[in-house]
């Protein structure tokens, strides 16, 4: 563990009754086992878990001690809900976000705070990830995006600049944009035309930040219609804002809701084999 005096930082995370007991126990051992360890860990319980999942918990709350804060909602309220209500627990200015099937790498929040260290009125800092399948020892793939300021606002009009699992978000930045909402699959991207739309300064490392875990599952999810009326929303918000134009909005749109009705098998392979290298 690092001796250098890093800023306070706190991890943000969500989990719901679906998710499965090891998957949290293996994310939160990550979190715990930095070189730099959070000052704290916000842990919304999105609705009543299982049996095993409040096990996990209660194994890590008693280990970490009383810097790991416990928010309980009474029923799901899906994930911008449940990490706008997260936000408002987190005592530090530097929020960590982490989903609880992911594994942080050792370094990843020292790597971050480092940078915050340089440039401290950064509002989000990201980073890689690759995905695996069953074990970190299988990769299958990785979301690359870009690290300038310059190319992140060049890559919002077409997809999503961040890989959310990553970031480091300031937290007064994210509260001057309202936080986070519940735009379904959407509320990263919402967020980060948000940010992008006031001209804050952001960036991502060119690092593996976060080993993402997929599924066969993910693909199927990524072509629900429910889908289609929070991508036509960003659209219009994105063209309102001025970061994307008429003829930009069009197309994009076009190629998103193409995604939603080509079949799962194609999706899988567009994904796998051009979007996620």
């Amino acid at each position: 563990m690092s001796k250098q005096k890093f800023p306070n930082f706190s991890v943000l995370m969500s989990v719901y009754k679906n998710e499965k007991s090891t998957y949290l126990n293996a994310s939160l051992k990550s979190i715990e086992n930095q070189t730099v360890v959070p000052n704290e860990i916000i842990l919304v319980e999105d609705g009543p878990l299982t049996k095993e999942l409040y096990e996990v918990v209660d194994t890590h709350r008693n280990k970490f001690g009383e810097g790991f804060k416990v928010v309980v909602l009474n029923k799901n309220q899906g994930l911008g809900n449940a990490l706008r209500i997260g936000t408002k627990y987190v005592s530090t200015k530097w929020i960590a976000r982490m989903d609880t099937d992911d594994i942080a790498v050792p370094n990843r929040f020292e790597l971050q705070l480092r940078e915050v260290e340089k440039n401290p009125q950064l509002a989000v800092i990201g980073g890689q990830v690759d995905e695996f399948e069953d074990s970190i020892d299988n990769i299958v793939g990785k979301r690359i995006v870009p690290c300038s300021q310059v190319d992140i606002y060049k890559f919002i009009k077409w997809r999503s600049p961040f890989n959310h699992p990553t970031v480091m978000i300031n937290k007064t930045m994210l509260e001057k944009v309202g936080g986070y909402e519940n735009k379904g699959k959407l509320e990263d991207y919402f967020l980060w035309a948000k940010i992008l739309a006031k001209g804050y300064p952001v960036i991502n490392l060119s690092q593996v930040l976060v080993h993402m875990r997929v599924d066969s599952g993910m693909y199927g999810r990524r072509g629900e219609v429910k889908n289609l009326k929070p991508i036509l929303e960003l659209k219009k918000y994105l063209l309102d804002n001025k970061i994307i134009n008429k003829k930009e909005m069009i197309f994009s749109s076009f190629l998103n809701i193409t995604n939603i009705f080509v079949p799962v098998w194609l999706r899988k392979k567009i994904y796998k084999n051009i979007l996620h290298k």
